[in-house]
């Protein structure tokens, strides 16, 4: 909560499936799985009162195929996606202070560790599919594949071989 509860984001959890990772990940985007371990679920756009908040039930996402997906995303290093999780919560740049980064970096970490040693990680980032799974994010996140209707967004997809987790960040320019 502490990490991402500031930013218009995006934070669910869904179980793995023999379906693949790519449409346990689409389940969570179109949130038709729930948490496996009934954890807080971070979720700017879900229905409330029983009523949809949007008429696409994957809103902001678009809906997207296994292969666009596929095509959107690469793979990024664990410490890779806990740096972009950092940048989520200060609106897509750096920590202000030495502090604020320690802070934030931990909760990250944290957020990781649910998922355990043995993960695999997606993002849409530009770096990770034009440079390297483990680009230099210092300064910002220069680009993006969009997996949403906003001009901006970019976010982080961990698999383990138990659960997928969706972690994204919006800019609704």
């Amino acid at each position: 909560m502490r990490l991402l509860d500031d930013v218009y984001s995006f934070a669910a959890t869904g179980p793995r499936t023999s379906a693949g990772w790519q449409k346990d990940a689409l389940a969570v985007m179109n949130r038709e799985v729930g948490d496996p371990r009934r954890w807080i679920t971070l979720d700017w756009d879900k229905e409330k009162d029983g009523e949809p908040a949007r008429s696409n039930p994957s809103f902001p996402f678009v809906p997207l195929s296994d292969a666009e997906l596929t095509e959107r995303l690469s793979a990024v290093t664990a410490e890779t996606s806990a740096r972009l999780l950092v940048m989520m919560t200060y609106e897509w740049g750096p920590p202000g202070t030495e502090g604020e980064t320690r802070a934030a970096s931990a909760d990250a970490r944290t957020v990781l560790d649910r998922f355990g040693d043995r993960i695999s990680c997606y993002s849409n980032i530009a770096e990770a599919r034009t440079t390297t799974p483990s680009p230099d994010l210092t300064t910002r996140v220069a680009g993006w594949n969009p997996l949403t209707e906003y001009d901006g967004d970019f976010g982080v997809v961990v698999v383990s071989a138990e659960e997928v987790g969706v972690f994204w960040s919006f800019n609704p320019i």
